[in-house]
C-alpha cells in the first residue's frame, strides 16, 4: 500500500513524499502584481512542515493586469516579474520541496471577464503563446514545474465544458477538439523548456449537469498524457457545496482516469483532511492535495508524520471565501493576517 511518506516520481521530478499542497489563492499578493513578503513567508512555512510539492495560487498568464482574476492576483505576464517569484521556489528549495508555479488564464471569471465564444482565432493563438511564454519565465524564476489551470471555470475550463463552449470552429464538437487547446499548450512548452514538469488541473465534470461525463474526463485525461503531462490534478468546482462530512470528493473520477491511463500519475484534491482520507484516495491515486487543510494548519503534514495528529481542525465551512476582506483572517480560527488587513483595510 501506498504511503503519504513515499517519495515519488513525477516525470523528470522526484518528490519527497505524496502530499501536494493545491493551489490556494491566498489574496497576499501586491496590488502591481507582484509578489509580497507575506506569500514568500507563507511558502517557505509549509515548506518547512514537510509538505513535499507546493503548487502556488493562480499566477496571471494576461500582461494587462487590469485582466486578472482579482486584484492582488500576481502575474507572470512579462519578464519584470520574473525576479520577485523567483522568491518562491528560493524558499521552498530551502526544505526540499518542490515548487510549481500554477499559470492561468481568468477568462469569465476575470476583473475584465473574456467569453471564449467570441475571441478569434488569432486570439486564442496569443493565449496559447501567453500560457507558453510564462512558463519560460516559470522556469527562469526557479520553478521545477508548472501547473496549467484548466478548473474552476477559467478560461481554459470554459473552453473544456461541453455546455459552456459554444463554438462552431475547430476548437468544439468533440471532446478531441475542446481538449486541443490545452494539448498544444502542453507540446509547446515540452518544446520550450525541456526538464520542466507540466502538470495539468482540471475539474472531474465538464458538463452543468456535472453528471455521467467519466468518458469525456478520460477523453480528455489520454490526450493529455500523449501531449505529454507529467501530473493530472482533479478537483471540481463543487467543491464548496459538498457536505461537511463528504471525503475525497472527485475519487471516483479520479479512480476511473487512474484505472484508464495508468502510466499517467493522478492526484486527487477536495475532501481530504485527515490520515483516513490520504490513505483511502491513496487506494486509487498517486498523490493527494490539500488547500483549506493547509490553509488552517500549515503544519498539518509535518504533526501527521511525527504522529500528533490524524486529523485536521477544517471543518470545511468555507468560510475563508469570505472572511479575507472582512476580518483579515484566511480561517475562522484566525489569526489576523497584517497583510490583508492593509490590503483591504483601506491602510495600502
Amino acid at each position: 500500500m501506498k504511503s503519504a511518506f513515499d517519495t515519488i516520481r513525477i516525470g523528470p521530478l522526484t518528490a519527497v513524499n505524496r502530499i501536494i499542497r493545491s493551489a490556494t489563492n491566498d489574496h497576499l499578493g501586491n496590488r502591481d502584481a507582484t509578489i509580497s513578503d507575506a506569500q514568500i513567508e507563507m511558502y517557505g512555512q509549509l515548506a518547512s512542515h514537510d509538505v513535499g510539492t507546493i503548487i502556488t495560487g493562480h499566477i496571471s498568464i494576461v500582461p494587462d493586469i487590469a485582466m486578472r482574476a482579482d486584484e492582488v492576483q500576481p502575474s507572470i505576464g512579462d519578464d519584470s516579474k520574473i525576479e520577485g517569484l523567483s522568491c518562491i521556489p528560493a524558499q521552498i528549495h530551502r526544505y526540499g520541496g518542490l515548487a510549481v508555479a500554477q499559470i492561468s488564464h481568468a477568462g469569465p471569471r476575470g476583473m475584465m471577464p473574456t467569453d471564449i465564444n467570441t475571441l478569434t482565432i488569432d486570439e486564442l493563438k496569443q493565449i496559447e503563446q501567453w500560457f507558453v511564454d510564462a512558463a519560460v519565465r516559470a522556469r527562469r524564476a526557479g520553478f521545477d514545474a508548472i501547473e496549467i489551470h484548466a478548473a474552476h471555470w477559467y478560461l481554459l475550463a470554459t473552453m473544456l465544458n461541453s455546455d459552456l463552449n459554444r463554438r462552431t470552429d475547430s476548437y468544439n464538437g468533440s471532446d478531441e477538439h475542446r481538449i486541443a487547446i490545452v494539448c498544444r499548450i502542453v507540446e509547446q512548452i515540452r518544446h520550450a523548456c525541456p526538464g520542466l514538469g507540466v502538470f495539468v488541473k482540471i475539474n472531474a465534470h465538464n458538463t452543468l449537469e456535472g453528471v455521467n461525463d467519466t468518458d469525456m474526463l478520460i477523453t480528455y485525461a489520454q490526450a493529455l498524457y500523449n501531449a505529454g503531462i507529467d501530473l493530472l490534478d482533479i478537483s471540481g468546482m463543487s467543491f464548496t457545496k459538498q457536505p461537511r462530512d463528504a471525503e475525497c470528493y472527485f475519487l471516483d473520477s479520479a479512480r476511473s482516469v487512474k484505472e484508464a491511463v495508468p502510466g499517467l500519475t493522478v492526484a486527487l484534491v477536495g475532501g481530504i483532511y485527515s490520515r483516513a482520507t490520504i490513505d483511502r484516495a491513496l487506494e486509487s491515486v498517486d498523490m493527494v492535495a490539500m488547500g483549506r487543510t493547509l490553509l488552517t494548519q500549515p503544519d498539518f503534514v509535518s504533526k501527521l508524520k511525527a504522529g500528533e495528529l490524524e486529523r485536521s481542525r477544517c471543518i470545511r465551512c468555507n468560510q475563508c471565501f469570505k472572511i479575507y476582506k472582512t476580518k483579515y483572517e484566511r480561517c475562522i480560527f484566525g489569526p489576523v493576517n497584517p497583510k490583508l488587513r492593509r490590503t483591504f483595510g483601506g491602510d495600502e
